[in-house]
């Protein structure tokens, strides 16, 4: 990622030297058909078959058992549920995630401070920090605008909102008493994989294509390919005609004729071949053409055809489509038999159905951390609300088995 320039205190810290970084990510990868559709397949497996409520408290004898809870059981979730559109939040919330590592909820807060009435998202690529405070270390608010990336703003334009940003560490305790202090009725407290290295922006891992070069060599080759198309010249014979066929079969006359009176000639033997070579109705079909016998007495013809080749082979370029594609999906974890990933002539299959199987239950597993994350969320509202501590969220899997061991083939479980 490119070296943050830094402002003074108060400033927006640049998202990229130029803060178009979100943007141009966008970009290169909307031209990609792989890479658009790992984030695609990436974002319905993180969120599965939806958030859902369970209860954990375990049985008398210490096992866990848990239960699916229904909301509609305790109104005030339910409320709360309805009025942020829970399902939608969550599905751009982690749409954010996965492009780009983090996500900025925003949290809206009663009068009396005592609970979050509701919650919506901010566009990850609309949002930018504020410098640290050097006082307290502190990031203090969140800039947003739909301009960032796209022209030149400040943070003092009026194309920018400013929000108060609430640090992830912080207890709901703590973020109540802050609150109360301070009077602010709105925060954002954003969720983020682990930062490594970066002191405001996570890099995503699957960004290392974008910055490698990969997703280029990606897009620049169906590029490339149409404009061969579009301008090469496609010929598919070469005919030559001797002029001593047109003096004997048109005689004294020939030597009469103007000009244009021969080039229609010429252009009317040349359509009469044409019709007769191509189409399918012309396979293995003969034409007949006059011989002369030249000054070392050798016989040539006085019409020669040659077929061109075609220089442009099929499959020219698939090598490295195949590559910088595989890369793509190396990048984003996605097994390509997931996607169905694969080029005509090329050496990816599609995958069995035992393949895919086994790559999505992989996928699913994996995805456990960063779903803990995402529910960083409602784990956050629930202990600022006061919800019943023993009702936690999930997110719901559709396992695939075989019909040996289960006659639908798959199985819902809780991660």
């Amino acid at each position: 990622m490119p070296v943050q320039v830094l402002q003074k205190v108060g400033a927006i810290a640049s998202w990229g030297v130029s803060n178009d970084y979100p943007q141009k990510i966008i970009a290169e990868i909307k031209l990609s058909g792989s890479g658009s559709s790992a984030l695609r397949f990436l974002r319905k497996s993180h969120y599965g078959n939806g958030l859902i409520l369970m209860n954990n408290t375990p049985t008398p004898d210490g096992k866990k058992s848990p239960k699916l809870v229904d909301p509609m059981e305790f109104p005030e979730i339910d409320t709360f549920f309805r009025q942020s559109q829970i399902q939608r939040f969550f599905k751009e919330v982690i749409a954010d995630l996965e492009w780009f590592s983090i996500a900025f909820p925003e949290y809206i807060v009663s009068q009396d401070f005592n609970k979050i009435t509701r919650i919506k998202r901010h566009q990850a690529a609309w949002c930018r920090f504020e410098i640290m405070n050097p006082n307290n270390g502190l990031i203090e608010n969140v800039y947003i605008s739909e301009k960032f990336g796209k022209v030149a703003v400040s943070e003092n334009s009026e194309w920018v909102a400013k929000v108060p940003l609430i640090d992830s560490y912080w207890t709901p305790e703590e973020v109540r008493s802050y609150c109360k202090a301070n009077k602010i009725y709105k925060f954002v407290r954003p969720v983020f994989y682990p930062l490594i290295d970066e002191a405001y922006y996570p890099m995503a891992e699957w960004h290392a294509v974008v910055n490698n070069g990969w997703l280029d060599v990606a897009n620049s080759i169906p590029a490339y390919k149409k404009a061969i198309f579009q301008n090469q010249v496609s010929i598919k014979y070469l005919i030559e005609m001797d002029e001593r066929y047109f003096e004997t079969i048109y005689a004294e006359n020939w030597k009469t004729f103007t000009v244009d009176q021969r080039k229609d000639i010429r252009k009317h033997l040349i359509d009469s071949i044409n019709e007769s070579l191509v189409g399918t109705k012309n396979a293995a079909k003969s034409i007949q053409s006059m011989m002369f016998v030249d000054e070392k007495g050798v016989q040539t013809s006085a019409v020669k055809i040659t077929a061109i080749e075609d220089k442009l082979k099929d499959g020219s370029y698939l090598p490295e489509a195949e590559a910088a594609n595989s890369e793509i999906l190396f990048a984003l974890g996605v097994d390509p038999s997931l996607i169905g990933a694969g080029i005509p002539g090329g050496k990816l299959g599609a995958g069995s159905g035992s393949d895919k199987r086994t790559a999505l239950n992989i996928l699913q597993a994996l995805k456990k951390t960063d779903r803990e994350t995402t529910l960083e969320i409602f784990d956050f509202i629930a202990g600022f609300n006061l919800w019943d501590p023993t009702i936690r969220a999930s997110f719901e899997d559709t396992v695939l088995t075989t019909l040996d061991k289960n006659p639908t083939g798959n199985q819902n479980i809780a991660q």
